[in-house]
């Protein structure tokens, strides 16, 4: 079966990278017995690195369901239960004084009544924080980190609530009852025991190397910022496709019976819906412990796994068939900075792994057409004008949205920029990018601010957001949703 996937994923990734402006795409594809992969494309445009089914890369989300595995361990052991406040598994006083009522499960299901879904960036130069000062740091704050923390860090529990901050406070339960480390735990408990030989988790132990990230706008790329984050429970592995695969490979054993991380009846629990969930993939979808859902009425076509992002470079999507005996992971190294969420029925990773599942069931196209050689036009050449508008969105989203207080590598990231379209960069203006990048810090985190900001660029740069691929004639700062929707 997976012959034939992998033949088509072949000749069709290289277009798919393409079209979607990627500069490398990955995927693993594996039954309970195989594993296969592809990949396309660079993993550093600079240094012409290709990208590689076993390059390294930050895997955001996917963090979550490996300490929702670390945490399922301990439940096995007696350590815990699903329905155990969160309290008597954590330092007495962790949460604050007089915290909401919340079980361990509720914070695997992101019901644990938290704002905070951002990974909470630092220039990784920043020493290391130990998760568990970290979650009682940010308690005693009090304050979500999105713009400067404008809107409080807890709700009330109960209502879907993505956060990997709540994630984060679920890795700070591992950390206790293990006694150790949640970093050396996980690494031994679940990297280790499935063969995952180049993963780690990012407090302060990842070696360098690996894919470049790619902020984009249509074609031209720049190198993201580099940013660690302190929330690593909940966004911090560094893994590659084949890597994760290997993951998802030991749980397909498992939900045929097999034990491996977790017993069968385990990882049942995990898919078990306990939330409804906003949707990007057109049907229901809900939420299961460190796990989303597809609807299970879907019957055969069912699947469970995670979207994940990495700001502002990277994209992965991951799904397990187990009535298929299938899994798929893709990862690819751009972040398309005119829509501010890239969905998987618009990214190159998405679509790879959509393509495989169905076409492990559909068998694959007798023929797909073949690259005509010719470069991809995705967007508008660079202006000194539309460079600045680049540094003001970088500089919002970095310095406003993560709250990143220190200045970004600016001449770093201009050296590496790189279009995939067209050799000649033509008007692209370093020294406007620099200045638009300060413009939106001088005024971070402060959301009024940048939204003046946002609005004194005009309709010049709306039209351009469009001409990148934008949904909407908007500048695509998202202020509205991280400093006043409530979200839930």
């Amino acid at each position: 079966m997976l012959d034939d996937v992998m033949t088509a994923l072949g000749t069709v990734l290289p277009r798919l990278a393409a079209v979607t402006g990627t500069p490398g795409v990955a995927v693993a594809v594996a039954t309970s017995d195989e594993l296969r992969t592809a990949a396309t494309g660079f993993a550093d445009l600079a240094a012409g690195t290709p990208m590689t089914a076993e390059t390294v890369a930050p895997a955001g989300s996917l963090t979550k369901p490996v300490t929702g595995l670390a945490f399922m361990q301990l439940v096995e052991a007696g350590e815990a239960g699903l329905d155990t406040p969160v309290d008597q598994v954590l330092p007495v006083g962790l949460r604050g004084p007089d915290p909401a009522p919340v079980t361990t499960a509720m914070l695997a299901a992101h019901q644990g009544g938290y704002y905070s879904d951002i990974v909470t960036a630092v220039a990784p130069t920043t020493p290391a924080e130990p998760i568990l000062d970290y979650v009682r740091r940010r308690h005693e704050a009090g304050r979500a980190v999105e713009y400067g923390g404008v809107l409080p860090l807890v709700t009330a529990p109960g209502p879907y609530s993505y956060s990997s901050f709540g994630v984060g406070v679920l890795g700070g339960v591992v950390e206790h009852l293990a006694g150790e480390p949640y970093g050396a735990r996980v690494h031994r408990e679940v990297f280790t025991a499935t063969g995952m030989r180049d993963t780690t988790i990012d407090d302060g132990t990842r070696a360098a190397g690996g894919a470049t990230g790619y902020l984009a706008f249509g074609d031209w790329c720049l190198p993201s910022p580099p940013l660690r984050t302190s929330a690593y429970p909940g966004v911090g592995m560094h893994t590659s496709a084949a890597d994760f695969a290997r993951l998802l490979q030991s749980l397909l054993r498992t939900a045929r019976g097999d034990r491996g991380l977790v017993g069968p009846d385990s990882l049942a629990a995990m898919v078990e819906p306990r939330a409804p969930r906003p949707s990007p993939h057109g049907v229901r979808s809900f939420s299961g412990l460190t796990l989303e859902l597809a609807d299970p009425d879907l019957g055969e076509d069912w699947w469970w796994g995670h979207t994940a992002a990495f700001p502002w470079g990277f994209w992965w999507e991951a799904r397990v068939w187990p009535h298929r005996d299938l899994a798929a992971v893709a990862v690819g190294n751009r972040w398309d900075m005119a829509r501010f969420h890239n969905p998987a029925s618009r990214s190159a990773p998405g679509l790879a792994v959509e393509w495989a599942g169905r076409w492990a069931v559909s068998g694959a196209p007798a023929k797909l057409p073949d690259m005509d050689g010719r470069p991809r036009w995705t967007g508008p050449r660079p202006t000194a004008e539309s460079s600045r508008w680049m540094g003001v969105l970088i500089g919002e989203r970095t310095h406003g949205l993560l709250g990143v207080a220190e200045p970004l590598p600016v001449a770093r990231m201009t050296d590496g920029a790189r279009s995939l379209g067209d050799p000649d960069p033509g008007g692209w203006d370093p020294e406007a990018f620099a200045r638009g990048v300060e413009q939106a810090r001088a005024v971070a985190p402060d959301p009024a601010a940048l939204e003046v900001l946002g609005r004194e660029l005009g309709p010049a740069a709306a039209l351009w957001m469009l001409e990148c691929g934008a949904s909407s004639a908007e500048v695509t700062m998202p202020v509205g949703f991280y400093a006043r929707a409530p979200r839930g």
